[in-house]
């Protein structure tokens, strides 16, 4: 198993509630999770695993390209997110630069809705982040 999945495997282990796994036993192999665009004329593309983030509890991998900084955004709904492969930056606009955390694989940071914040994947090769919600989520732009 490459790092990253041992990495996803471990992380879904440790974080994720019990009441969030089915009852019978799934896979699906990371070759064939279908990755769409989020949004036109962003790289980013989203992988769902379980759920469906805009109408509930749900799992789903956000794969960047490398060297790539997300806009200033929120998101509707609080997650919990595992850096599953590269090295990634998160940081609260309220704070700027100055609260800007370095996050290799294996770390995890939690958001919470409503708050405008930055995402900076910081390696030259993609990055892949496990975003975990509870309620609806739904990501926006400042006004």
């Amino acid at each position: 198993m490459p790092n990253h999945l041992a990495t996803l495997a471990l992380a879904a282990a440790v974080i994720l509630p019990g009441r969030a796994f089915a009852l019978e036993d799934s896979y699906l192999p990371a070759d064939k999770i279908p990755y769409a665009v989020e949004a036109p004329g962003q790289p980013q593309r989203l992988g769902p695993l379980w759920g469906e983030r805009a109408k509930g509890p749900a799992g789903t991998l956000v794969k960047v390209p490398g060297n790539w900084r997300a806009p200033v955004h929120a998101h509707t709904a609080d997650y919990r997110a595992v850096v599953i492969k590269g090295l990634w930056a998160h940081w609260q606009m309220q704070g700027g630069e100055a609260t800007k955390v370095v996050l290799p694989a294996g770390s995890y940071w939690t958001q919470k809705a409503d708050e405008m914040h930055d995402d900076a994947c910081l390696s030259d090769t993609e990055c892949v982040i496990l975003l975990i919600n509870e309620t609806p989520y739904e990501t926006y732009l400042p006004k």
